[in-house]
């Protein structure tokens, strides 16, 4: 049995990794140790009883590290979501297949539609604490040619719910601030306020399912309350911009499938009018984090949170739904007209991409 065979022993349902990641798990071995093909040199007998002798756990330590990042990863080694959970990720996926992506035409625009509720929180003056979920809704349009201008309108936020009596006035004010009124932005390749262009960098991601998962675990390893968890959240806010193009959304549903912990937690959850099932994992913070996806079509519906302990501070229970995010795209001829690079009236500092605007209610002091 050699070191590969070895370690696919730990892990039953690991797929067996390809001849060329086996190769470059090897030759990645080879010259990391300083190993070089069979050529006589007056130091090859110290070199190999080196090697064979006191470095022996070391050297199979590296083994261990280069299969385990290059060719398997974390993918599979614990297990993955629950039966019917995967098996629902896997329909999913096949849905997500077969129903191709829109296209959008020279002159139209990609429309993502964003509602979102969150949760925010308050201390008065009395030091008395309260929280409320508050709206953050916006729509995106991305044209045919990224070089166009994007525009995003930002939409005033307002406070829905009050967890509490007394606090709704402070509340309104809090979910107020800086978006009492409707903001436009524009600029292209979706610079806005004034930003770098944006790129989710969705071409970077692998399209086989158990290589995009050791590459989530990767990324975002030493992130979130757990490496699981953080990987959920990762497919999730990807899923989140409504740009993840079909083949890669089907390939995040089965890297959901192989996340520990992973399971049904209701078959019809109902978002923003659209029902789906909800795919949810329960986190050591205690919440409970959920993708929801329409069966029929593998779009994705949304997200949502959900409290799993009673919080006598905020005067949230267990049970609440303290975050959600619902996300609809269409294909439209036309974009809101208006706006700027700064969408709140300011002016760009500190360079273009810099990611600064002015204020434009600060009295200027030139």
């Amino acid at each position: 049995m050699d070191e590969l065979q070895l370690l696919r022993s730990f892990g039953k349902n690991v797929a067996d990794p390809s001849v060329d990641a086996l190769s470059r798990g090897r030759r990645g071995l080879v010259e990391h140790i300083g190993l070089q093909p069979a050529i006589a040199k007056p130091n090859s007998k110290k070199r190999f009883a080196f090697f064979g002798g006191t470095t022996a756990l070391a050297a199979g330590a590296l083994v261990a590290t280069l299969v385990f990042t290059d060719v398997l990863g974390l993918a599979g080694w614990r297990g993955g979501a629950d039966a019917a959970a995967a098996s629902a990720l896997s329909d999913a996926a096949a849905a997500a297949i077969e129903n191709s992506d829109p296209v959008v035409g020279p002159g139209q625009y990609l429309k993502i539609d964003t509602e979102a509720v969150f949760t925010g929180g308050v201390q008065t003056a009395e030091w008395e604490h309260f929280a409320y979920l508050g709206t953050q809704d916006s729509q995106m349009y991305i044209p045919a040619d990224d070089a166009d201008d994007w525009v995003l309108v930002t939409e005033p936020r307002a406070a829905i719910k009050v967890f509490g009596e007394g606090f709704e006035e402070e509340a309104q004010e809090s979910a107020r601030a800086g978006f009492e009124e409707e903001q436009i932005s524009r600029a292209p390749y979706g610079s806005f306020d004034n930003s770098k262009p944006r790129d989710w960098r969705l071409d970077d991601l692998p399209r086989d399912p158990q290589q995009l998962l050791n590459y989530i675990y990767r990324v975002t390893a030493g992130h979130g309350v757990s490496a699981d968890g953080q990987a959920f959240d990762f497919i999730s806010t990807t899923l989140r911009t409504g740009v993840v193009p079909a083949e890669l959304r089907a390939a995040l549903y089965l890297a959901a499938a192989g996340i520990p912990g992973v399971e049904i937690t209701d078959e019809a959850a109902t978002l923003n009018g659209r029902t789906g099932v909800a795919f949810g994992r329960e986190e050591k913070d205690g919440f409970l984090h959920e993708i929801i996806i329409d069966p029929e079509t593998g779009l994705l519906i949304g997200e949502r949170t959900v409290q799993l302990f009673d919080s006598k501070m905020d005067l949230v229970f267990a049970g609440e739904v303290v975050g959600w995010t619902a996300v609809t795209t269409t294909v439209v001829d036309a974009a809101p007209a208006g706006g700027s690079l700064c969408g709140n009236g300011g002016e760009p500092v500190n360079g273009f991409g810099s990611g600064q605007c002015s204020d434009p209610n600060r009295p200027r002091t030139d």
